[in-house]
């Protein structure tokens, strides 16, 4: 057997390189650009009022007072998508609106709330300084800028910005597409009533959610039986249309666990076999051509464990964001200690202080059937073989969500 450790760089070393596509801008929420995002124009890409009011000569309104405000005619209009088209003479004022063009002489805006109006007349009565309420062109970001990085997950703003420089389509990594596979005949639909000695698929729902939660796209969810060829099957489905392949049991060292010899069958080199962890002892990784296969333990507790430690970093690098687990630093409630031969993965409990680090408590059942033991968690620490941390110390503690 190998260290959790081992495993993990194992699993890192044959990644096949992520894959890109190019989608409409309308369904690239939370994608990773693969590419960066340049803006093709300045912005604002003229210069344009911030509020509705006059557009003005500085020189004809820079001394006005509300004891002495400046009478100006209004010879013109700007609207928003309708600039005026005539030049602003001395004495004259173009009315504004939020957004409209401010040029063709005019360098400063009064609001309206400083003015008063009399039919074709303004009474200017009050102007604090030269281009006052003007969005200049170019003084957010000039042409040429890059706007949004490689890396970048996009949220709503962001995708505003990229369809503010005419990007209506962009590159992006291609979500990794994963095959599900569940082992056993016991296995029953979720929906089904077991009968005497059947279980419901839990583990197909829950690495699916998983997938999904983490980047995954889902395009195959199978369950086979007790049978080899079978499961040859089932690999070579997969195969054809995933990138990650991943069973639930069927890996362990009984007479019905045929994963291994399936995988083999198809084609598949064997990474590695059995870590030296626990829950999830009887990890099985293998590979062939750009297709992964993990084989995850069929106990719930393990197979979500080994998901989160080893798929989960898998699924991250294909959408682009990089081999990583998301982490943070808590304290310790009380002594952690593995006394086992073997590294294990401590499910915890958080409460959140607003003055410190978060309080890590290690849960009380550890066992790796007991699913409510992942699903109240709200982290795991990873500790090494013999290895103890003492109550209060700092400790990494990596996220269950």
């Amino acid at each position: 057997m190998i260290s959790i450790q081992e495993a993990l760089d194992l699993v890192k070393t044959v990644l096949p390189q992520p894959q890109t596509e190019d989608i409409s801008l309308e369904d690239a929420i939370e994608r990773v650009l693969a590419q960066p995002v340049f803006a093709t124009e300045p912005m604002p890409q003229f210069t344009n009022s911030a509020m509705d009011g006059f557009a003005v000569r500085w020189d004809d309104v820079q001394f006005a007072t509300e004891a002495q405000p400046v009478k100006l005619q209004i010879t013109s209009e700007s609207r928003a998508g309708v600039p005026a088209a005539a030049h602003l003479q001395s004495g004259e004022a173009m009315c504004i609106s939020t957004g409209a063009m401010v040029g063709n002489g005019a360098d400063t805006v009064v609001p309206i709330e400083n003015t008063e109006i009399h039919e074709q007349t303004v009474i200017v009565k009050k102007v604090n300084n030269r281009h006052q309420h003007l969005r200049f062109a170019g003084e957010e970001y000039t042409a040429g800028t890059e706007l949004l990085p490689v890396g970048t997950v996009l949220n709503p703003a962001q995708i505003a910005v990229a369809a503010s420089q005419g990007a209506a389509t962009v590159a992006v990594y291609r979500r990794p597409r994963v095959a599900i596979i569940g082992t056993g005949t016991e296995l029953v639909d979720v929906a089904q009533t077991p009968a005497a000695g059947q279980i419901r698929d839990s583990n197909g729902i829950m690495l699916a959610a998983a997938a999904q939660k983490f980047g995954g796209k889902v395009v195959s969810r199978q369950r086979v039986g007790d049978d080899f060829s079978a499961t040859v099957a089932a690999i070579e489905h997969a195969s054809a249309v995933a990138d990650v392949i991943l069973f639930s049991g069927g890996v362990s060292v009984g007479p019905h666990d045929l994963v291994k010899k399936a995988a083999q069958e198809c084609g598949f080199e064997t990474i590695f076999w059995r870590v030296r962890q626990k829950p999830g002892k009887p990890l099985y990784f293998a590979r062939a051509a750009k297709t992964l296969l993990f084989g995850l333990p069929g106990n719930p507790v393990s197979a979500y464990m080994c998901f989160l430690y080893y798929v989960q970093p898998v699924l991250r690098f294909a959408n682009g964001t990089g081999f990583s687990h998301r982490r943070f630093t808590g304290v310790l409630a009380a002594q952690l200690e593995n006394r086992l031969d073997r590294d294990q993965l401590f499910r915890v409990n958080c409460q959140y202080p607003t003055d410190s680090l978060p309080i890590v408590s290690p849960q009380e059942k550890q066992a790796s059937h007991m699913l409510t033991s992942v699903s109240n968690a709200s982290g795991f620490i990873v500790l090494p073989a013999g290895q103890t941390l003492q109550k209060g110390v700092q400790t990494e503690v990596l996220k269950m969500i």
